[in-house]
């Protein structure tokens, strides 16, 4: 090859890896503008819906080119915002280091997944509850290098953040080969503390649940580590505000996992819109699995309050979402009622009981001002294509509501039924 010709192809390539740094204002006054966008492109389509065109006329064509060019703006801007995790996952090295060296504990931090792209502001305001989750999983979840080895493990903690898309959401995982989370000693403490009555009987996930409690600490003495105002109940809260959810696994002995799952943007979500006892609300539409309509004997009662529907062979957990939100009292004829099956983190499903499904279509997420008081299930509101302001949900608060219900698809004679 000629020099000329290595010297055009370099030139080539450093363009082609050139970049344009651009204010942050103005990207977000670009997503602002493209949120403005879907909503006037959802009142236009409602409108035309309404008076009555033919699907197959010019208007209505052009609406559907209009709807397709809507979306490729929207995931344009969406990539524009989008930045790979690395930065936030080398920052947590220096953590894990300050950690272990705090406690005397040899801790290694094992990254996977470096490249996977989450919005800018979602990584932003991620840092802090992911600190205090490695600071936790340092300090609490890993034992002294002397009760390691004693168990046949290496001297050496080990601490791995992987993050991954899974289902059109972002997941990001800190798990630990520490001893696991200590059941009895965490229920026992949650009891002393006042959290919960004595007489209660929990299952194991809602047992590691309590981990998430205001004013829950494990920590026997105060540390620069824990003791410090900054529960596991405010990292919560902190993913919760990004309209996401946490969850724990763990074996005793083999360590324990925190998973966090992430919506890709903070700016536009694929929704159901669904009518509820006369109010129009918003279900993330990836949560949904399945739609069915119920007949006068798919319901089973369980006991008063809690009923259960059998889906292929395993019975599913009913929620009246009517009810839990407090909008009406609990039905006591589901006939003729719509159920959407809810798929959680953990692989559990749950049914939830609604009157109608009125459409799917993108809306704009609106945060909630700080002066609103956060009720359970409801992550952030919408404005819909006639002007109404509908409010998203986030069936996991309801769904997951310690004693409430079973959390699984269970055989029937674990639940007392004939199948």
């Amino acid at each position: 090859m000629k020099p000329a010709e290595k010297a055009s192809r370099a030139q080539s390539n450093a363009q082609a890896k050139s970049v344009v740094r651009v204010d942050l204002d103005r990207i977000e006054r670009l997503v602002n503008l493209v949120g403005e966008l879907v909503i006037n492109q959802a009142m236009l389509s409602q409108s035309l819906e309404k008076s009555g065109l033919s699907p197959h006329s010019d208007a209505m064509s052009g609406l559907e080119e209009f709807q397709r060019l809507t979306r490729d703006i929207q995931d344009s801007v969406m990539m524009i915002r989008a930045q790979p995790v690395k930065s936030l996952f080398q920052r947590m090295s220096r953590i894990v280091r300050e950690s272990s060296a705090a406690v005397g504990k040899d801790v290694r931090l094992h990254t996977f997944g470096e490249g996977t792209e989450v919005d800018k502001t979602v990584i932003e305001r991620l840092a802090d509850p992911l600190t205090h989750m490695i600071r936790n999983a340092v300090d609490h979840g890993l034992e002294d290098p002397e009760k390691r080895q004693a168990a046949g493990k290496p001297a050496q903690g080990r601490v791995n953040l992987t993050a991954a898309h899974r289902s059109g959401r972002v997941v990001i995982e800190v798990s630990d080969d520490g001893a696991g989370i200590n059941r009895p000693r965490v229920l026992q403490i949650a009891i002393d503390k006042g959290l919960i009555p004595a007489d209660v009987s929990l299952s194991d996930s809602e047992i590691d649940n309590l981990l998430f409690l205001p004013g829950f600490s494990t920590a026997s003495v105060v540390s620069d580590l824990s003791g410090r105002g900054v529960g596991m109940d405010v990292v919560r809260t902190a993913i919760q505000a990004l309209g996401g959810r946490i969850t724990i696994t763990s074996n005793p002995g083999e360590g324990t996992t925190f998973s966090i799952s992430l919506p890709l943007t903070l700016a536009v979500l694929d929704g159901m819109v669904i009518k509820v006892a006369g109010e129009t609300l918003v279900l993330p539409l990836n949560l949904v699995v399945e739609t069915l309509t119920l007949g006068p004997n798919d319901v089973q009662m369980v006991r008063p309050g809690r009923n259960v529907i059998e889906v292929r062979s395993g019975f599913v957990p009913l929620f009246d979402l009517g009810a839990a939100l407090g909008y009406r009292p609990l039905l006591e004829d589901f006939d003729e009622y719509v159920v959407l099956l809810i798929a959680q983190e953990d692989g559990s499903s749950a049914a939830l009981v609604i009157d109608n499904i009125i459409d799917q279509r993108q809306v704009v997420i609106k945060g909630l001002d700080e002066s609103f008081y956060r009720a359970p299930g409801i992550a952030a509101a919408t404005i819909l294509g006639d002007g109404q302001i509908a409010l998203i949900l986030d069936p996991t608060d309801i769904i997951s509501t310690p004693g409430a219900a079973p959390t699984q698809a269970q055989p029937a004679q674990q639940l007392g039924l004939s199948a």
